[in-house]
């Protein structure tokens, strides 16, 4: 007597088939997830581009103040004394240089918030 399969072959061969699409999708899903091009991966790239644009778009900034600066001092005679005046302490004839030290001057206590004992 032949023994009778609790599901048709064809039901069988269809819920195989639908297992072997389920095994599919979770591995398909998890490398969405967690593989080298992953959701998160994108994530950490689109983050790592906006930080790189920021950055560009400051040295954007610096560059096209640096080319004014170079303009400047091709062309403007008045600015490069000043340059040379504030830069390399240069001083005109009859003139009086004062140079105070930095450090000490940002070490001074502020009028009216020095303690008196």
């Amino acid at each position: 007597m032949a023994r009778k399969l609790p599901f048709a072959p064809a039901a069988l061969g269809k819920m195989l088939f639908l297992v072997l699409l389920l095994l599919l999708n979770a591995a398909l899903f998890s490398r969405l997830m967690w593989g080298s091009g992953s959701i998160h991966s994108w994530y950490a790239l689109k983050e790592k581009h906006s930080e790189v644009s920021q950055e560009l778009c400051a040295l954007n900034e610096k560059r096209a103040a640096l080319s004014r600066e170079i303009r400047l001092l091709k062309t403007d005679p008045d600015y490069v004394e000043k340059v040379i005046r504030q830069r390399l302490n240069y001083v005109r004839e009859n003139e009086i240089l004062y140079l105070f030290d930095k450090k000490r001057l940002d070490a001074r206590p502020e009028k009216g918030t020095e303690s008196t004992p």
